[in-house]
């Protein structure tokens, strides 16, 4: 090794050392002068995690709320006219959902009762007012259909426009809606746990493809898969609700812990110590209008509230992915959860033309196939690798040298 190389190698380790020194201060600094407290009540004071979808700038803020923070509220994105009628189907659509899985749960359980694989009991002609669709993949057992098919105002509203380019913004220009639920909760308590309704109690989670517990555990029929810690520091999923009532810290608005999306730890980890049931210093309730989105990157720490002291709090969840994330490989026993709920081709047909293309994958009759975004990009790409390969051709004296002012830098971090 010659003196140049020697020295070289000298600095490189200097700078990994100061880098890794440097940090070590800045953790130091951040623990010593960040009050979570005090950015939680500036929060809650000025809602400056909130856009409105009427400013020209929406898109943007919502997207550095998102990138800050791990969440934001769109206010303003259902007109308040409407509110009241997508309220009401909602809540219509709750007792509808409720009692045909129940209906689908009781064919399950009979089955399992004599000595069968509990989705036997789905296949053959169903009772009537049992709703099952078929899923894409071959072989597995059909689900409970999408609960947008009892959805149909709502669905008028679903591909708003800018929740769409905030969504390509962060994921990619090709998306999914992997997951639609409604996520009511009612005065009091949600479920049965003794503490459940204390306003100091909480239930920290992230959600999927971040949901340490993917739904199933251990359990190999029900798992759909998560990503390993510590997440990569990338977004791979937006959750949205949409509150189809007023929420705030009384009336079950969602809690979240502002910046925890870029936290290695996780409130399910099981070697990060921290307890899912507890508050934790800094966390905070968003506040909204009926009409509004709330919005947060998957990992970010949240919990819905274990408490609600006003009336029932209406909502929608969905769950928007990339197209290269994998929706639905997992959990060949899952037909009651909540992963690319089906629908049959005229549902598919009657949703809204601007919709269609995010539900395409739930529908197996209908080919899934690339947005165009995403094929721009593509043909853009191979135009340019054509005019590469053309170049070689027409200027053979000058290739090799085309290249000289590319210059890739080893990344030491």
């Amino acid at each position: 090794m010659d003196q140049d190389d020697s020295s070289l190698d000298s600095l490189l380790a200097t700078a990994a050392d100061l880098k890794q020194r440097l940090a070590f201060v800045e953790r130091e600094i951040a623990q010593r002068t960040q009050d979570p407290a005090a950015l939680a009540a500036e929060l809650r004071s000025t809602r400056s995690y909130a856009a409105s979808a009427t400013e020209a700038d929406c898109v943007a803020r919502a997207s550095k709320a998102l990138t800050h923070y791990g969440f934001t509220v769109i206010d303003d994105v259902i007109p308040e006219a409407d509110v009241p009628a997508l309220r009401e189907e909602a809540e219509a659509a709750e007792i509808t959902i409720a009692e045909n899985q129940q209906a689908v749960r009781a064919l399950m359980d009979a089955a399992e009762a004599r000595g069968e694989p509990p989705e036997s009991g789905l296949s053959g002609e169903l009772p009537t007012g049992v709703e099952l669709r078929a899923v894409r993949r071959r072989g597995l057992a059909p689900k409970t259909p999408n609960d947008i098919i009892w959805l149909p105002r709502y669905a008028q509203h679903l591909a708003h426009p800018t929740l769409i380019a905030i969504a390509k913004r962060l994921l990619d220009d090709h998306l999914r809606i992997a997951q639609l639920h409604l996520r009511p909760i009612k005065p009091g308590s949600f479920a049965s746990a003794r503490n459940n309704g204390r306003q100091d109690t909480r239930r920290w989670h992230t959600d999927w493809p971040h949901d340490l517990s993917a739904y199933g555990a251990g359990d190999e029929r029900l798992n759909v898969g998560c990503i390993r810690q510590p997440f990569p520091d990338v977004p791979m999923c937006l959750v949205m609700i949409w509150y189809l009532s007023d929420v705030d810290e009384d009336t079950a608005g969602t809690f979240v812990v502002p910046g925890s999306h870029r936290d290695p730890r996780n409130p399910r980890g099981p070697a990060d110590d921290i307890s899912v049931s507890s508050p934790v210093p800094g966390d905070l309730q968003v506040t909204a209008r009926a009409g509004s989105v709330f919005i947060q990157d998957s990992r970010t720490w949240h919990a819905s509230a274990a408490h609600n002291l006003g009336p029932k709090r209406v909502a929608v969840v969905n769950r928007w992915a990339p197209w290269w994330l994998a929706v639905d490989d997992y959990a060949p026993g899952g037909v009651m959860d909540t992963v690319c709920r089906p629908i049959n081709l005229d549902e598919f047909q009657a949703l809204p033309e601007a919709l269609q293309p995010y539900l395409r994958h739930v529908c197996a009759e209908v080919q899934d196939t690339l947005q165009p975004e995403v094929l721009e990009r593509a043909a853009a790409a191979y135009a340019r690798t054509r005019w590469g390969f053309r170049f070689m051709e027409e200027h053979p004296d000058e290739v090799a040298t085309r290249n000289e002012h590319i210059r890739v830098a080893i990344r030491t971090d």
